[in-house]
């Protein structure tokens, strides 16, 4: 903004994050960045024969009910320091594929995209490619992105009018919201940052 450029971010929220991260596309990752031998090893024996099944407690007065057990091919563990480490290294590519006006900031299953542009116009244009690549890196890793709490904000200045842009994927149009919260932060429009102090305030 201080270089008069349009500015928006996308703030992405991904289903389930964690439990979608495919096991061999992540030991893919981990060859490539030179992970091997018996590290390698430990790591694939992480997921080696899991299975799950669903367990529905006391579906009348008498039984439970089980699904049977299936192998489980997808997913890090919660709670483990090694679950969201693992993810970070399975989405840490994600920035190659985005151009030079995009800039993606990731903390664990937390994904933010800002994009420039010198107009307006531009900046629809560019925002919509930029999803386009974000979205098609997904399906590849098998991520799913959660449309109706993914949100875009147009950055501007406190005493300018923002416009809405027309920012859509697949037919499903993202959300432009004044405010929305990333990390610890509530990210808002403008440089202010009234909303993150009024909750900050309100504890």
């Amino acid at each position: 903004m201080n270089n008069r450029l349009s500015v928006g971010g996308i703030f992405c929220d991904l289903e389930k994050a964690l439990d979608c991260v495919n096991h061999g596309i992540l030991v893919g990752k981990l060859e490539f960045y030179g992970i091997s031998g018996k590290f390698l090893t430990f790591i694939q024996s992480y997921f080696r024969g899991r299975y799950k099944k669903l367990l529905i407690d006391k579906i009348n007065a008498y039984d439970n009910v089980c699904s049977r057990w299936k192998k489980v091919t997808n997913g890090v563990l919660y709670g483990l320091i090694l679950g969201p480490l693992l993810f970070l290294i399975n989405i840490n590519d994600l920035p190659k594929i985005t151009d030079n006006d995009a800039e993606v900031v990731l903390f664990a299953d937390d994904t933010g995209i800002i994009v420039t542009n010198s107009n307006r116009g531009g900046l629809q244009t560019a925002l919509n490619k930029t999803l386009s690549y974000i979205m098609s890196w997904f399906k590849a890793n098998f991520l799913l992105l959660h449309f109706n709490t993914t949100y875009y904000l147009q950055y501007r200045s406190t005493n300018c009018i923002g416009t809405t842009l027309d920012i859509k994927c697949f037919n499903k149009t993202i959300a432009n919201v004044p405010y929305t919260k990333f990390l610890v932060l509530v990210v808002d429009d403008t440089p202010a940052w009234d909303d993150h102090i009024d909750q900050l305030f309100s504890r």
